[in-house]
């Protein structure tokens, strides 16, 4: 006789759909620099925040330097602070 699988715990519907949103595969090799805007940006919503870590499904060490490198960027006015439409 078998036996029903047992459903995962927590809430699968919002595991799902962050599992759809992750950017980055994990066996690729990341490397953010500070001048390459088309790179950053994807990173970066409509607001101009940076997105988590938990939808971009970098590593914790990968999005720190995702972050070092935004700001630095911003800091130089390679990408702005925030976008036209929110100012």
């Amino acid at each position: 006789m078998r036996h029903k699988p047992t459903p995962p715990k927590g809430n699968k519907s919002l595991g799902n759909a962050l599992a759809s949103k992750k950017k980055v595969s994990k066996n690729q090799v990341v490397f953010f620099d500070y001048r390459d805007e088309r790179k950053l940006k994807r990173f970066i919503n409509d607001q101009g925040k940076i997105i988590p870590r938990r939808i971009t499904g970098l590593s914790a060490k990968e999005q720190n330097l995702l972050t070092h490198s935004v700001k630095w960027a911003r800091f130089l006015a390679v990408i702005p602070y925030v976008t036209d439409e929110y100012k």
